[in-house]
């Protein structure tokens, strides 16, 4: 791992000063101090360089999100605008922009699945995200705001620099965030919806249901009215978050408890079917 890091180290720093195809793999050779054979041992070629410095960044941004979102609130709107610019930050501090558009045009099986693959994902966190925050009444609409924001802050970054502008990409990120809270007081309102969205059929992983549940419950959490209720919420969310693997028969029984106690409160009955409904069916899966 020693070499691989020497490569990359000394290709990234390359790539920023001298540029991707300016710079040779007798270059990177040169300045990390390793041999052909070493190189080629770790990279097929100078595009899996790129994929490496993506992968690297892309891991240091989603454990400083997870970071953010231990330390703060899962609904609030800052926690999320934080996690937004760590991401934006770090891209470009390692000119990862660049890169992407480099990779764009490189003929990389692999480079381009990632490309693909994360692609989608980014899509699908601030999705989820957006639902984390402004509520699941969003939810329909929420691959259509993320779309809508991903779309406009690439593009105009791209503009930016293909016209070597002199504007602050911080900047543009912040125009993006004002304008994301104004589509989405529009998109509530809107009957349109272009790219329906519904996390549970979107990835039906064990992961994607305890998200679910967790939101559920954590929105119910702001109006309890018995202690019990609150006891057994704490007990499912505990649970799920911290049992490897999930006791999904255990939660049903407390599940059903609560589902009874909001039997007399239709909203409130209504959300926990919901849950059930999700509990219920790991429970099944997992038990057939």
């Amino acid at each position: 791992m020693a070499k691989e890091k020497q490569i990359v180290d000394a290709a990234k720093l390359l790539f920023q000063t001298k540029g991707f195809h300016y710079t040779s793999v007798q270059d990177i050779l040169k300045h990390s101090g390793v041999s052909k054979g070493t190189f080629y041992n770790h990279f097929s070629s100078k595009s899996q360089l790129i994929l490496s410095i993506i992968q690297e960044v892309d891991a240091k941004v989603e454990e400083q999100q997870k970071q953010l979102l231990i330390e703060g609130n899962i609904h609030s709107k800052q926690t999320l605008y934080s996690q937004l610019r760590v991401k934006h930050a770090l891209y470009s501090s390692e000119n990862i922009l660049d890169l992407y558009n480099i990779a764009l045009a490189e003929n990389d099986e692999k480079l381009s699945q990632y490309m693909h693959e994360n692609h989608y994902n980014e899509l699908n966190w601030l999705a989820k995200r957006l639902i984390d925050v402004y509520g699941m009444e969003i939810e329909a609409n929420a691959m259509d705001i993320a779309t809508h924001f991903t779309g406009g802050l690439g593009y105009q970054m791209r503009y930016s620099n293909q016209m070597n502008l002199n504007t602050n990409s911080s900047s543009i990120l912040d125009y993006n965030i004002l304008r994301l809270e104004k589509n989405i007081e529009i998109t509530k309102h809107a009957k349109q919806i272009l790219f329906p969205f519904n996390f549970g059929n979107w990835n039906e992983t064990e992961e994607s249901i305890v998200w679910k549940i967790r939101n559920l419950l954590d929105q119910i959490n702001h109006d309890i009215n018995t202690r019990e209720e609150k006891e057994l919420i704490d007990f499912i969310l505990e649970e799920c978050e911290q049992h490897t693997p999930i006791r999904w028969s255990v939660c049903e029984g407390a599940v059903r408890q609560l589902h009874t106690i909001a039997s007399s409160l239709p909203k409130k009955e209504q959300q926990y079917q919901e849950v059930v409904d999700l509990i219920v069916s790991q429970a099944r899966k997992n038990n057939p």
